[in-house]
């Protein structure tokens, strides 16, 4: 662990950032005095907001780690201000308890507070079920589809029943395949004057009622990943009323972007959960004030540089994440709510939904957080990723607020 003294940081505390002062550092702890001889750094008035927890983490390996591998998702992870996460990966399926205990010891080597998801169906097929009990006992937080379709009404109820012994939440990505039907975007005018085929809100908002129908007849509790428009979280407020247990997050960059963006054509905007209107972004920016969606997540699903640079249409969908969230949501949060609630929808609430404890700085306590300067832009360029890819929406764009430092775990990182 490495020792440092901040100057003129700005510390989180109380809901609220103090006036700059000084901050000491010692083995992974905020102390009242540091050794002699410790390195300083002047923040120049940052913030030291508690480092975040991102929900929707897929680092490829093994199975695909030609495209990304564990230890780049720990570099990003520290870049962009991140003390753990949720990990569940469309490419290596975590449906037995050898494949949880293997990446339990991977993740173990990081420093960085991991929480898994298992499998509810070997290999994400919907066939055959996993031995969720087992994964339960070896740790794992849920179950989740692999962000796929489970089609099959009967297999989902008993999916649902077996896990419903386990007491642990289903983590779902709501889009019924049949109504997608290789749809690449959401279907609306852009769409329409594209030329592009669409993806019919029907086909969120379906498969959403679907779920929540079987999880009030199973009483089981479920979470929707990447909801992406206002029709959804109807569905969301109308179930909780009815006394089913669901929650659900939306990603980064739906609340900061819509079908709009289609005009560039840009491939990096190719991702697995349409862009919608604007109105539907309105909505999930109305669904955050009214405490409706209960966290934003990351969805880091890194893709190959030939893989996105192609045409539209032919383009791998997925989005990275971490290195930007903060800098690019930062200020847009803190406009339309509060400091205290961009912390409690970047860390403490995704923290909470994967059973971590959530980050906080306080004395005697570890410091784990992240150094923001909100005034400062950023121009989002290919040396600001970790690994070889930098598949984000917002290539080339500036963003409104610049990281300058990180102290996770102890390790400190400038960035």
């Amino acid at each position: 662990m490495r020792n440092v003294v901040l100057n003129n940081v700005r510390p989180f505390v109380d809901g609220k950032f103090g006036e700059p002062t000084k901050m000491c550092l010692v083995d992974g702890a905020w102390a009242d005095s540091a050794p002699a001889e410790t390195d300083e750094f002047d923040a120049k008035g940052a913030l030291a907001i508690p480092a975040l927890f991102g929900l929707g983490l897929d680092f490829k390996e093994p199975l695909r780690d030609d495209i990304y591998t564990f230890r780049d998702g720990v570099s990003a992870m520290r870049r962009g201000g991140f003390f753990g996460g949720l990990y569940e990966s469309s490419a290596n399926p975590i449906d037995d308890s050898q494949k949880l205990t293997a990446m339990q010891q991977l993740s173990a080597k990081s420093g960085m507070e991991f929480a898994f998801l298992g499998a509810f169906s070997m290999g994400y097929q919907c066939k055959d079920l996993a031995e969720m009990v087992e994964l339960a006992q070896g740790g794992a937080v849920g179950f989740g589809d692999g962000n796929k379709d489970c089609s099959r009404s009967r297999f989902l109820r008993l999916a649902m029943e077996y896990g419903s012994m386990t007491g642990k939440r289903f983590f779902f990505m709501p889009l019924d395949d049949s109504l997608r039907h290789h749809g690449l975007v959401h279907e609306g005018c852009y769409a329409d004057t594209l030329g592009m085929k669409g993806i019919p809100r029907i086909a969120e908002t379906i498969a959403a009622f679907r779920i929540l129908e079987m999880a009030r007849f199973l009483k089981v509790p479920v979470h929707f990943k990447q909801v992406s428009c206002g029709d959804t979280l109807k569905l969301i407020e109308t179930a909780r009323a009815q006394g089913v247990d669901v929650t659900c997050d939306v990603d980064i960059y739906h609340l900061l972007l819509d079908d709009s963006c289609l005009f560039d054509l840009d491939s990096h905007c190719n991702v697995p959960m349409p862009f919608r209107s604007a109105e539907d972004r309105e909505a999930l920016w109305q669904g955050l004030e009214s405490g409706i969606v209960n966290a934003i997540s990351m969805n880091h699903d890194p893709v190959l540089r030939q893989d996105k640079e192609v045409n539209f249409e032919d383009a791998v969908p997925g989005a990275v994440s971490l290195e930007i969230a903060l800098g690019a949501i930062w200020k847009p949060l803190c406009t339309r709510l509060s400091a205290a609630r961009a912390v409690e929808l970047l860390s403490t609430a995704p923290a909470q939904l994967a059973g971590a404890c959530p980050s906080a700085i306080a004395k005697g306590g570890r410091a784990n957080l992240v150094l923001l300067d909100p005034d400062r832009p950023t121009k989002v360029v290919p040396t600001l990723f970790a690994g070889q890819t930098r598949n984000t929406p917002l290539l080339g764009k500036e963003i409104p607020s610049s990281i300058v430092a990180s102290y996770i775990g102890g390790v400190w990182t400038e960035v």
